[in-house]
C-alpha cells in the first residue's frame, strides 16, 4: 500500500515534469509475462547489485515478501529490462534521481550498479551532480561524500 501513496505521487509528477520537457511520447508495455519477467528482473538485479544480490533479496522480503516479488518481478524485470534504454543509461538515471530525492542507503548501491552495469566513473559523477543539485546543498554534500567513499573502496567490475 506505501507504493501507492509514496511512489505513485511521485512518479506521476516526475511523469509530469518528464513529459513538459522531453519530445515524444511513451508507449504502452504489455510484452511478456511474470515468469519472464522475473527472470529477467533477476538476471539485471543481479548485475547491478553483483555480490550483495545474495543479500539483498532475502533484506527486502524480511521488509515485506511482496515488495521482493514486485521488486524482481515488476521494478526490474517489467521495467527495468525492457528496451528503449540501455541497464548502463537507466542506472544513471536512478542515480540522478536518489541524488535528488536525498537518498543515500539506495544511491550508493545505485553509483556502485551504474559502475558495475559500465557506465564510466565520470558519467556517474555528472549523473550524481546533475541529480543532487535539485536536491539542494545538503543533498549535493551528503552525495559527494557518498561518491567519495565509493570511488575510495574501487570501482566494481563491469
Amino acid at each position: 500500500m506505501l507504493m501507492l501513496y509514496a511512489g505513485y505521487p511521485a512518479a506521476l509528477e516526475g511523469l509530469r515534469a518528464l513529459n513538459a520537457a522531453w519530445p515524444g511520447r511513451a508507449r504502452a508495455s504489455d510484452r511478456g509475462a511474470p515468469r519472464a519477467w522475473r527472470a529477467a528482473g533477476r538476471r539485471l538485479c543481479a548485475r547491478v547489485y553483483g555480490p550483495s544480490f545474495a543479500r539483498l533479496v532475502p533484506a527486502v522480503r524480511d521488509l515485506h515478501p511482496d515488495l521482493a516479488t514486485w521488486m524482481i518481478e515488476h521494478g526490474y524485470g517489467r521495467v527495468l529490462s525492457r528496451p528503449g534504454l540501455t541497464a548502463r543509461e537507466r542506472e544513471l538515471v536512478t542515480v540522478a534521481a536518489l541524488a535528488a530525492r536525498d537518498w543515500p542507503r539506495q544511491l550508493v548501491s545505485h553509483l556502485l550498479g551504474a559502475l558495475r552495469v559500465g557506465a564510466a566513473p565520470e558519467a556517474v559523477e555528472r549523473a550524481l551532480l546533475a541529480g543532487a543539485r535539485l536536491g539542494g546543498p545538503a543533498a549535493t554534500a551528503r552525495a559527494r561524500r557518498e561518491w567519495r567513499r565509493v570511488r575510495a573502496a574501487g570501482a566494481p567490475r563491469a
